[in-house]
């Protein structure tokens, strides 16, 4: 690996020393150069031995960005007595205000921190997710950044403190990199496969059956329901064999995964939740969905009748109606197709609306994730009715999944999707989780299916098998 060097960089980063002494506080060296390219799991691979538990992964959708941070130069969380959104986007902020920059300025590159939200801060606390905060980020130490044309960069953040020794940092910094760069052909020696548990299935039905009651008296419109299953490995389950095997099965989906400590939230979502660059807004309406049929003729009927279905078409203009109403708050402008498309990925196709805006003045990405979580999608309607619903009969705690996760960078510009398809790797133990819309007429053997149909992805990743 051959690193461009730039000899200018050292003194910017005694000037962020300076500037610590100055303030008497920490202040931010970002310090990006152009790099090489190099395979994205393979550097996420070589951070394991320096930085295990440390690491992050995000790949979008359109193949126009990759980040793989390894290291945490530093943390931001929230609680659930915080707007945890707001508390977020303040700290980051307040944390940039006295930063120093060195190298290539663009999108994708410099300080960014990535990360993500609990769904819903209200639920009880479960084991699994003890190292998660209702909001969580980090800023990685080192992270490499692929853009669309398959040009690489390396951003190193460095925390400046006053009493730190500038010369003794820069040489443990510089030492650090080279010998992540010699750890690319690492070899992964991963935990096998021992048994995969459903977690009461028939409860769920018979939650989903007492739910449609309720619905059918119109006590609210739509409520989504989750559950998960549990798979058992003998021994700490990599992430870096979990992310090859998403990477390669799921190509038309966002790649995901964050580690906390011996924890790592991982997913393949083909769901944005919302993408910021510069003024221009992107979100998605994705609800409704139909399986992927065994010949083009088959898979094509199949389309065509969730294009037709009612059921489905009326769950999908909820969430479209929804979604068009937070960005019209946030934008000068929103534009929404009058009919769904079909996206279709390997295990499942979904009815699909894109929804375009032009960003007004100084809102931050954040501010559209405080306003479209939950959606209908992953909710229901109305909002606060599906929620109390969710936290009385689901009868767990969702974490991190169908919750936004991403990026975001110092100018406000990020993108976040809703973290379904995802489980979380804790210990000798997978947990995946699955849901489905439930509405008047809903059936609970086919809302079972359903779910059986979305965790097919991440068991095939996490080798394990569901009957």
């Amino acid at each position: 690996m051959r690193i461009i060097q730039q000899s200018h960089g050292y003194a910017a980063f005694e000037h962020a020393f300076e500037k610590a002494y100055q303030f008497k506080r920490d202040v931010l060296f970002s310090m990006v150069i152009p790099i090489d390219p190099v395979d994205p799991l393979q550097f996420y691979e070589a951070g394991y031995q320096m930085f295990q538990g440390e690491r992050s992964f995000w790949q979008d959708r359109d193949g126009e960005l990759a980040l793989i941070g390894v290291g945490n130069a530093q943390t931001f969380t929230s609680n659930p007595l915080n707007d945890r959104f707001t508390t977020i986007q303040q700290q980051w902020s307040q944390f940039l205000e006295h930063a120093v920059y060195f190298g290539v300025q663009k999108i994708g590159t410099g300080p960014i921190i990535m990360g993500g939200f609990s769904f819903d801060p209200r639920q009880e606390a479960e084991l699994e997710w003890s190292n998660f905060s209702d909001g969580y980020f980090q800023l990685p130490s080192y992270m490499l950044t692929i853009d669309q044309y398959g040009a690489a960069f390396l951003t190193t953040n460095i925390i400046c403190s006053e009493g730190d020794h500038a010369k003794t940092i820069w040489a443990r910094i510089q030492a650090n990199k080279e010998l992540l760069f010699t750890r690319l052909q690492d070899h992964i020696k991963d935990a096998n496969v021992v048994q995969t548990i459903e977690v009461n299935p028939e409860r769920w039905k018979n939650t989903i059956g007492f739910v449609v009651k309720r619905l059918q008296k119109e006590e609210m419109e739509k409520v989504v329901l989750a559950r998960k299953i549990k798979v058992e490995f003998d021994g700490k389950k990599r992430s870096d064999t979990v992310l090859e095997r998403l990477r390669d099965d799921q190509p038309d989906s966002f790649i995901f995964s964050l580690e906390v400590l011996d924890s790592c939230f991982i997913g393949a979502t083909p769901e944005r939740l919302v993408k910021k660059e510069n003024e221009s807004i992107l979100s998605t309406c994705l609800a409704g969905s139909i399986q992927r049929g065994n010949t083009t003729e088959e898979d094509n009927r199949l389309g065509q009748l969730l294009l037709h279905d009612e059921k489905n078409l009326h769950e999908h203009q909820l969430v479209v109606n929804m979604i068009k109403s937070s960005l019209t708050d946030l934008c000068e402008v929103v534009h929404v197709p009058s009919q769904p498309a079909l996206m279709k990925i390997r295990d499942i196709q979904h009815l699909y609306t894109p929804v375009k805006g032009i960003a007004s003045k100084g809102i931050s990405i954040l501010d559209y994730v405080r306003n479209l979580h939950p959606t209908p999608a992953l909710g229901g309607t109305p909002t606060h009715l599906a929620m109390d619903v969710i936290r009385e009969e689901e009868g767990m705690n969702r974490g991190f999944y169908a919750a936004p996760v991403g990026w975001l960078d110092a100018q406000g510009n990020g993108e976040f999707a809703v973290a379904i398809r995802s489980g979380l790797l804790h210990d000798h133990h997978a947990y995946l989780y699955a849901g489905c819309g439930v509405v008047a007429d809903s059936d609970p053997e086919s809302e079972y299916q359903e779910t059986t149909i979305k965790f097919r992805p991440m068991l095939r990743a996490v080798g394990g098998t569901i009957k």
